[in-house]
């Protein structure tokens, strides 16, 4: 019977929600709306081998402490 070959491995799961701005973002709202919603995974990965990953590191993100005291300053 014909199909989909068995994968050896799952595949691993990551979701993302990211915001756009307009006027901030106008070039990658631009690029969203031309691609249809049922291939923005495989543009994302595109964009993503495209884009240098490999030099990329975390050492310059914010931690999670950071994060909440910006969020709580912002609230206040």
């Amino acid at each position: 019977m014909g199909g989909r070959t068995r994968l050896e491995r799952r595949p691993l799961l990551i979701r993302a929600s990211i915001s756009l701005r307009p006027g901030e973002d106008d070039d990658l709202i631009q690029a969203f709306e031309r691609i249809p919603a049922r291939k923005r995974a495989a543009f994302i990965k595109a964009a993503m081998r495209s884009g240098g990953l490999q030099g990329l590191a975390n050492d310059g993100l914010p931690g999670d402490d950071d994060l909440e005291q910006s969020i709580a300053d912002f609230l206040s």
